[in-house]
């Protein structure tokens, strides 16, 4: 009599086993830059600003949210009145970015979220404000920093006052 209801058991179980199992949601790709992208704070086209940009895509909204600099686009991931449901965050890694640095190459733009950023540096970025230089290789960033000053950091260890300080390079006071 063991024998039926442990077999009915196993087939009930080995059943339950082939239930397809809750699909983690797809990471959505990063998309192209256009000419008619405009950033999100600025209301300016991207394209008119050189140096690294972001891009911000949001859980059930197909189109990013754009960035003509990484400190806007990880202010954005911040500040407490933008939306928190990120589906990804992606920027252009510098070693990945061709002489023209107002159109990003499509393979440029990686994951913001384990990119290595060069705080501090004596570049600039869009506008002429600091910028935090982000890097596909932890290599690439040490190299930038050796050349330009800065410290690397992980996108989880960048300073807050480095993405919401207001530099002034003008010498103004």
């Amino acid at each position: 009599m063991r024998a039926p209801y442990l077999i009915a058991v196993l087939a009930i179980l080995a059943v339950a086993g082939c239930k397809p199992k809750a699909e983690v949601a797809a990471i959505p790709a990063p998309h192209s830059l256009t000419d008619a992208d405009l950033a999100h704070f600025c209301n300016m086209a991207v394209t008119e600003h050189s140096g690294p940009k972001g891009q911000v895509l949001l859980k059930g909204d197909p189109m990013p949210v754009w960035f003509a600099s990484v400190r806007d686009t990880v202010a954005y991931t911040l500040l407490p009145e933008e939306p928190k449901d990120i589906a990804a965050i992606y920027v252009t890694a510098m070693e990945l970015m061709s002489d023209d640095q107002h159109h990003p190459p499509a393979a440029s733009w990686i994951d913001a979220r384990t990119a290595f950023y060069v705080v501090g540096s004596a570049e600039q970025g869009a506008m002429g404000s600091d910028e935090l230089f982000p890097f596909g290789s932890e290599a690439a960033a040490r190299a930038f920093a050796a050349t330009h000053n800065g410290t690397v950091v992980r996108y989880a260890d960048i300073p807050k006052d480095k993405v919401f300080n207001e530099s002034d390079r003008s010498g103004a006071s």
